[in-house]
């Protein structure tokens, strides 16, 4: 269940960064607006200790992500880098329990 909770915020996050970057390219001013779920992400992957490291590593994974996602087959990208992301954070050697 968090697995799949998880990922599916993943993608939310990602998502979201696109059509953040979309709208400030349009001149918007998009400074105030954040989705701030990275830390119940995180929870839900069942890290204790958040470090600000951890959550380089995690954030580093989502631009990475946005520069690699564009609107063509947008929701086939989005879960797959949900997926690699969950993965890679899952295989860390930061996540100490």
């Amino acid at each position: 269940m968090n697995k799949s909770l998880a990922t599916h915020l993943i993608q939310e996050q990602i998502r979201n960064q696109v059509f953040i970057l979309a709208l400030e390219k349009l001149g918007f001013d998009c400074t105030i607006y954040t989705l701030n779920i990275s830390e119940i992400i995180l929870t839900l992957m069942e890290f204790r200790n958040k470090t600000d490291d951890l959550y380089q590593r995690y954030f580093t994974l989502i631009e990475k992500a946005v520069e690699e996602t564009d609107y063509c087959n947008m929701d086939e990208k989005i879960q797959k880098w949900s997926e690699l992301i969950y993965s890679e954070m899952q295989s860390s050697n930061l996540n100490i329990h």
